[in-house]
């Protein structure tokens, strides 16, 4: 409903059945049958409003009717399983209720394919695969590349807009439709030429070695050899090549968006359309990350490689630019995706895992989003009480938006548990329950990173706002200009520990605040080893500040910190700090990391991993060296160094921090009450010692 009734509202009956509606992995149909509905919905009222009808005057044939078209005209999904396609195409059929009738002919619109692996025009003219991006390929075709383009697929568009606006309604008519569709890829059809010179140029991401060093070297030759049958290739060699690609395409399943669906993106003529690109996109797009760690020996192996062409196609291919270095997630490749299929000012509906808001390795797509979209959606969905059948510690999004315009106020509403809530939504307009975060203070909390705090409330958005305003980031210049980091990895330096001899090497499990459980630590290593290690040898001669990697806003704590003794080592579960920082100062920070202020505001960002770029970021209060604050402070966090479990300093410490901090009484209560699992005596002592 958000998603689409912008498009209808006030429309005209025409007008609503040239929408062109996608769901790019669309599984069985689930979101394509609500949408089948909902534009049927809105076609009947919009015949109603046009033609002076009554409501009455519809019959439930007439209604079954309206389905129909829609699903014909109006609807488009791909999915990469052949039996989902099927199941989505069963699912529409049985939507419009026409038993009487004959299977909807919907061939032409749910396709089997890899939405994320394709090729266009541009990219095959860009570079040969895969080759830098300035290389152009060199063929004798291409001379005739664009007329040739443009006319065959001109004559596709007809064909296929011929299929989804003809009867449908008996047998014979959908198998001359079936026929029609076939004809287009008929072995020899230039579509057909197209579409093996597209898989042709996406095949070399997936192929290794020389293979993929001959297809780079000959594939103008190849291109040649596709278009007009004549090439200075050796006849073996050209099969072969070819054969090859033609199984690599088979088995990935490419997608060539230009020619699966022209209508989308050109006009009649073949040219380019102006508004290049569907209406709307709506869809859950799988979350997994491209690791392929799982399963067996042999299907890790499969997982591995598949992930690895992906990733490299990804990297390589110049179709994506706003992924991370890391490991890839394909929600990540499938927004950006949908961002190149829609057409400026239109209509986007996704759900997304939280990490989209957080998530470091999104912040590029992150910050795209907000540049080139009007979010007017943006709901935090937990799963803590099993609304959805998946773990119940997951958290997801439901985001709308209208391109071609920027966001400046994210209308953002967090921590929803129950399906009423969506059900209480206005189709259009505001969401009035909304926390209007705008973009700017989202740039001061987080940086360019641009990660959305969860502001749950207009309370959580009048604390983050003043603190954001008085207080410099803790790397900033202006405040305390330190920055963390690890030291060994648990995985890769393993070879260097030993059991029984050396330096202790702690856990995150070994921090709690303000205490290090050294003499607990599993793994030890030897002095002359760690003086091997350039991260260690810095590091075992001086304390340091360190805090746990792993966490969850939903622990009692999340940042939990304290100072790790000299001549003991850390894994990589840990972060220690790198600047070389005076022992009173560092304890002054450990006290203010381990405030619920420090902890409040860390958890309006935190994911499942308190990352450096969220403690970079985190606004922390820098006293002077002869401010009583710093003593105090100082003092206070000495104290619990020595004595972990004594309450009533710890009260005083969260007391001084928050005056430090500039919180008042009332703010100061609504933090403490956003930690549930801390003691109700603790709480009351807090603020029993804060001065009203």
């Amino acid at each position: 409903r958000r998603t689409l009734a912008p498009l209808v509202q006030n429309a005209k009956p025409d007008s609503i059945l040239s929408l062109r509606v996608l769901d790019p992995a669309m599984g069985s149909g689930a979101f394509l049958v609500a949408a089948c509905r909902y534009l049927a919905g809105a076609y009947e009222i919009a015949v109603v409003r046009e033609s002076g009808l009554s409501p009455s005057d519809i019959s439930e044939a007439d209604r079954a009717g309206f389905r129909r078209c829609v699903a014909q005209r109006c609807l488009y999904g791909v999915d990469i399983n052949p039996m989902a396609v099927q199941l989505a195409r069963l699912s529409l059929w049985l939507a419009t209720l026409a038993a009487d009738r004959p299977l909807t002919f919907l061939d032409h619109h749910l396709r089997t394919g890899n939405s994320l692996v394709g090729a266009t025009f541009a990219d095959v003219a860009r570079q040969p695969p895969p080759g830098r991006r300035a290389s152009r390929v060199q063929s004798a075709a291409m001379p005739l590349f664009a007329e040739m383009s443009d006319a065959d697929i001109g004559i596709a568009i007809g064909i296929r807009q011929a299929i989804a606006t003809e009867p449908g309604d008996t047998l014979d008519q959908v198998r001359a439709k079936e026929r029609a569709l076939a004809s287009l890829h008929d072995a020899g059809s230039m579509l057909e030429k197209w579409t093996r010179v597209f898989d042709l140029w996406c095949s070399g991401w997936f192929q290794a070695g020389e293979e993929r060093v001959a297809l780079r070297t000959a594939f103008s030759s190849l291109v040649d050899e596709i278009l007009t049958g004549r090439s200075g290739l050796n006849a073996g060699l050209a099969a072969r090549l070819l054969g090859r690609s033609h199984a690599v395409a088979a088995d990935q399943r490419f997608f060539h968006w230009e020619l699966e669906f022209p209508e989308v993106f050109s006009a009649t003529d073949g040219s380019p359309l102006s508004a290049r690109g569907f209406d709307a996109v709506i869809g859950n797009p799988p979350w997994d990350t491209l690791r392929g760690d799982l399963g067996d020996q042999a299907r890790r192996d499969q997982a591995r490689r598949a992930a690895s062409s992906l990733s490299d196609f990804a990297r390589g291919s110049g179709t994506y630019a706003l992924q991370s270095e890391g490991h890839a997630n394909l929600y990540q490749l499938f927004l950006e995706r949908v961002l190149s299929l829609v057409h400026a000012n239109g209509r986007l509906g996704l759900v997304l895992p939280s990490g989209f808001a957080v998530d470091h390795g999104s912040a590029a797509l992150r910050r795209a989003v907000l540049d080139r979209a009007h979010i007017d959606t943006l709901i935090g969905i937990e799963n803590r009480d099993g609304v959805f059948p998946i773990h119940r510690g997951l958290k997801f999004l439901m985001v709308t938006a209208t391109t071609g315009r920027r966001t400046t106020v994210l209308p953002c509403r967090f921590g929803v548990r129950r399906t009423e809530v969506f059900e209480q939504l206005p189709d259009v307009g505001p969401d009035p329950a909304a926390v209007p975060i705008p973009t700017p203070l989202v740039e001061r909390i987080s940086g360019p990173g641009l990660a959305i705090p969860e502001l749950r409330t207009r309370d959580d958005l009048d604390v983050a706002t003043q603190i954001a305003l008085k207080i410099p980031a803790l790397e900033d210049i202006s405040g305390w200009h330190v920055h963390f980091g690890r030291e060994l990895n648990v995985t890769e330096d393993r070879r260097h520990f030993t059991a029984d001899r050396g330096l202790p090497v702690i856990e995150g499990k070994h921090v709690r605040p303000f205490e290090v459980a050294a003499a607990s630590a599993r793994f030890r290593i030897t002095p002359e080893r760690a003086n091997r290690l350039p991260p260690a040898r810095g590091a075992m001669a001086r304390a340091r500040l360190a805090y746990r990697d792993v966490a969850s806003a939903s622990n009692r704590l999340t940042l939990i910190a304290a100072i790790v003794p000299a001549r003991v080592l850390t894994t990589h579960t840990l972060f220690c700090l790198k600047d070389d920082l005076d022992a009173d100062s560092q304890h002054v920070l450990c006290g203010l990391f381990n405030s619920f202020v420090a902890n409040y505001l860390v958890r309006l960002r935190v994911g499942t991993h308190v990352t450096t770029a969220i403690i970079g970021r985190l606004p922390v209060p820098r006293p002077a060296r002869d401010a009583p604050e710093f003593s105090e402070m100082c003092a206070l966090s000495r104290t619990l160094h020595r004595e972990p479990s004594d309450r009533k300093t710890f009260a005083r410490l969260h007391v001084l921090a928050a005056t430090m901090y500039g919180i008042s009484h009332d703010q100061l209560r609504h933090i403490v009450d956003t930690f549930p699992l801390i003691p109700a005596a603790e709480r009351a002592a807090v603020m029993s010692g804060f001065a009203i």
